[in-house]
């Protein structure tokens, strides 16, 4: 068998060539690939989207800077700056704490407290708090402030005069958390425990207070009950004593209306009239004579001869 070299060369030849275009092809698409993976990672890392209810700290080569990016898309310098986010939105923390009276009773409470991050501020609490500013700054200020704030007041006031507290101890907080760029928005202080000894104190307090006040209303409602009588009394007696002297008054114009009769009838009183209220009062029977002394005579017997 014969080979043909000139035709096994000419093969060899075209099959090198073919490799070496298709290496150069290749090369070029890793390239391009290469390179546009590097545009995106550039723009990807240019590029800054700030959540909503956040604000972004600008950070350049790890130095916070002063501008504080708001809400939305911003552009910063690839892999030298970098954006941090801070929840700007009313968050809350909650804990437990104990704390003394001015009276020196001890006594627990459960603090609730809406609190914000000043929005224009948090490259300054980030800068000066870091992220878990919840537990190095505002719980042990919480604390702090109720212990400040249950300390002016004695155990039974903090039952009856809570909002008091309550006011006393959001001032206090307010001002020991706006050092550190943070708004207290509300408090709440609920479940105040206190010994067992005190409790039963208070109790037994509570049930002595109970019982005085219901033995002064029945007090009350006696004395009222014995005003009443008094005054009923009084009414009965002044009525009495006005019948009375309307009775006596009446008496007295019936005694002056029958003498000023009386006077009148004497200073009007005739011979012929007194004869007239003889005969007017005369039961029939014909007396020989009427009067005596001096007084009026009469013969009757000549008025019986009379004949009408």
């Amino acid at each position: 068998m014969s080979y043909n070299n000139d035709s096994y060369g000419d093969d060899r030849r075209y099959n090198v060539s073919n490799f070496r275009g298709f290496g150069r092809n290749s090369w070029l698409v890793v390239a391009l690939v290469v390179i546009l993976v590097l545009a995106v990672s550039v723009y990807a890392t240019g590029i800054a989207r700030v959540p909503v209810g956040n604000r972004g700290v600008l950070l350049t080569w790890g130095k916070v800077e002063e501008n504080v990016l708001g809400e939305g898309i911003h552009f910063i310098i690839p892999f030298v700056q970098s954006v941090e986010y801070v929840n700007v939105q009313v968050q809350k923390a909650e804990s437990t704490e104990s704390a003394a009276t001015n009276d020196l009773q001890d006594v627990s409470a459960t603090v609730a407290v809406n609190f914000r991050v000043y929005p224009d501020k948090v490259n300054k609490v980030y800068q000066e708090l870091g992220r878990d500013y919840v537990s190095s700054i505002i719980k042990p200020n919480i604390e702090e402030s109720l212990k400040a704030a249950t300390s002016l007041f004695t155990a039974e006031e903090l039952i009856t005069k809570r909002e008091a507290v309550k006011t006393r101890f959001d001032d206090i907080l307010k001002g020991r958390l706006n050092i550190f760029n943070i708004d207290v928005i509300a408090v709440s202080l609920t479940d105040f425990q206190f010994s067992p000894s005190f409790t039963q104190a208070i109790e037994n307090k509570v049930i002595a207070e109970q019982s005085a006040l219901e033995a002064k209303n029945k007090l009350e409602e006696i004395r009222y009950e014995a005003q009443q009588q008094v005054i009923q009394a009084e009414a009965a007696r002044n009525a009495t004593i006005v019948r009375s002297e309307g009775e006596a008054q009446a008496q007295i114009i019936a005694a002056n209306a029958t003498a000023e009769a009386i006077e009148l009838i004497t200073s009007q009183m005739t011979s012929e009239y007194a004869q007239y209220l003889w005969l007017s009062q005369w039961d029939g029977k014909l007396p020989l004579v009427v009067g005596e002394g001096e007084g009026i005579i009469l013969d009757l017997t000549s008025l019986a001869d009379t004949t009408p």
